[in-house]
């Protein structure tokens, strides 16, 4: 017994380890980063949800897959505030990522050095750590994706069932999740390049694996399939037309943006990993290339493929959308990592080389826990979450002055804005205070809404402005406060209605 706990008390203690780490990373200041518009629907989606099973797919309304909004209700139940319930479900979904890239780090070398690796990539590479604290789908996506990538793996090497099953159950969750999950089973093919293939019978191989990637889908579609309980499973086709081309669209100027999104998302997926360890991660699936030719163009091609596909059709972009596409890269990775480990004998200049490599991502990831607003967060994610509309700053102090004039009888709140941040932000904290009554407004036009001046009559009035910055004079309205969004030139204006 003694000998058993010896062995596997390394093991024990690292896990406790770097499950420390994951956790004070991802929990201390949380709400630095103050809700943004993505945040408010879906945290909002989640309070109708639990508060009426009906609606138990709402989030179809707006052509977004349910999951997220599902696993939210229990921690909506148990959680006062609805921004750290979100925002502790990435959270956790995140620490099952780390957990995922740790167990494959494992099975690729059979040491604790992939296990190490692995989870010390996946804490401290900015890009994990800024969507684990946001309460977004990306960071459940990303999780599901790294068991989606390793169960790939293992199906394609050993060509069972029960793997196929369960792969198709990760597969079925991430159609759950975001519509870009349909790539685990479109690239399902790839694993041709790493199935062993023996001199005989290749033809009944051939089918054996065609049957078992028809379970795969199957399996995943009877998890999909659930969307056909609600009426509006087919709004997820029309909001994916927002986002991207259709062929015949893209076929009319296959190049007029191919070259401008590939800038943007290379631009971003350097920016998050930083430049010396992209240079990195070029190196090692470069290495590894030259090692094992199949097995690095398995990996290289779920990342390029989607990459690639995303560049080619996508209408609007964000850097979140390649947040799944990075675990592929960090597979070869690990193995070179391991490689180097084993090799290289100098351990001071390896000891350097660590310290070079890991600085700059440490310094990233204390700006993103500490000082956001300075955090060197690629400009198209720092206009959503700090610098411009999206970004929530006088949310909190806004709720803080209307439920506390709320306690003085009935107000009334109008919004410039009738979906996203406004009004939902505010109706998540406020929602259920039956003396504040909600108007939402789009657009304010040049003439002052009149219905808000004839309440302002009978009950204190206010009204939040979110993109308007020039307030005409003759308006009836008192500045209450603005708020400045992070250190951008946008405010949030909090006003009084004058009667």
């Amino acid at each position: 017994m003694n000998k058993h706990i010896k062995l596997i008390f390394p093991y024990v203690l690292l896990t406790l380890g770097l499950s420390l780490v994951y956790f004070v990373t991802r929990l201390v200041n949380l709400t630095i980063i103050p809700i943004f518009t993505d945040e408010a629907i879906y945290l909002r989606w989640g309070q109708i949800a639990l508060a009426d099973p009906r609606w138990r797919f709402i989030s179809l309304v707006d052509g977004k897959q349910p999951l997220f909004i599902w696993l939210l209700l229990p921690m909506l139940k148990v959680m006062s505030d609805p921004l750290i319930a979100g925002r502790l479900l990435s959270i956790i979904a995140g620490f099952t990522g780390m957990v995922g890239i740790s167990v494959f780090g494992w099975y690729l070398t059979r040491k604790m050095r992939g296990v190490i690796i692995g989870g010390l990539l996946y804490l401290i590479i900015p890009f994990f750590l800024m969507y684990d604290r946001l309460a977004i789908y990306d960071a459940l996506l990303a999780a599901i994706a790294i068991w989606v990538l390793f169960f790939t793996y293992l199906f394609a090497l050993k060509q069972r069932l029960d793997l196929a099953l369960i792969l198709g159950t990760f597969i079925g969750a991430g159609l759950l999740t975001k519509s870009s999950a349909n790539f685990f089973w479109m690239l399902l093919p790839l694993t041709l390049l790493i199935t062993p293939w023996p001199t005989k019978k290749r033809g009944a191989n051939l089918f054996k694996w065609l049957l078992l990637c028809l379970v795969i889908i199957f399996q995943a579609q009877i998890y999909n399939n659930i969307l056909r309980l609600s009426e509006f499973r087919h709004i997820i086709a029309q909001k994916n037309l927002e986002f991207i081309y259709t062929p015949a669209e893209f076929l009319r100027a296959p190049l007029s943006h191919l070259y401008n999104n590939l800038k943007s998302l290379t631009s971003w997926l350097v920016g998050y990993l930083t430049p010396l360890l992209s240079l990195l991660i070029l190196a090692a699936n470069i290495w590894y290339i030259r090692h094992n030719l199949r097995r690095a163009l398995f990996f290289l091609g779920y990342f390029i493929i989607p990459f690639f596909a995303l560049a080619a059709f996508g209408r609007v972009i964000y850097p979140r959308f390649i947040l799944f596409m990075v675990f592929p890269l960090l597979i070869p990775t690990i193995i070179f990592g391991d490689h180097l480990l084993a090799t290289i004998r100098h351990r001071t200049w390896l000891m350097i080389a660590t310290v070079l490599l890991i600085s700059p991502l440490i310094w990233f990831d204390r700006q993103i826990i500490f000082d956001p607003i300075h955090a060197p967060i690629p400009s198209t994610d720092r206009q959503q979450y700090i610098n411009d509309w999206p970004a929530g700053y006088g949310i909190k102090e806004a709720v803080a002055y209307l439920d506390e004039a709320s306690k003085h009888g009935q107000i009334l709140v109008g919004t410039e804005g009738t979906f996203g941040l406004y009004p939902m932000a505010l109706e998540l904290y406020l929602g259920k205070n039956p003396n504040v009554k909600f108007d939402p407004i789009w657009p304010i036009g040049g003439d002052f809404p009149k219905q808000l001046q004839e309440a302002a009559k009978v009950q204190p009035t206010y009204l939040l402005f979110k993109e308007r910055q020039q307030i005409p004079e003759y308006w009836p309205l008192k500045l209450i406060a603005q708020y400045q969004r992070g250190d951008g030139p946008t405010y949030l204006k909090f006003y009084r209605v004058l009667p």
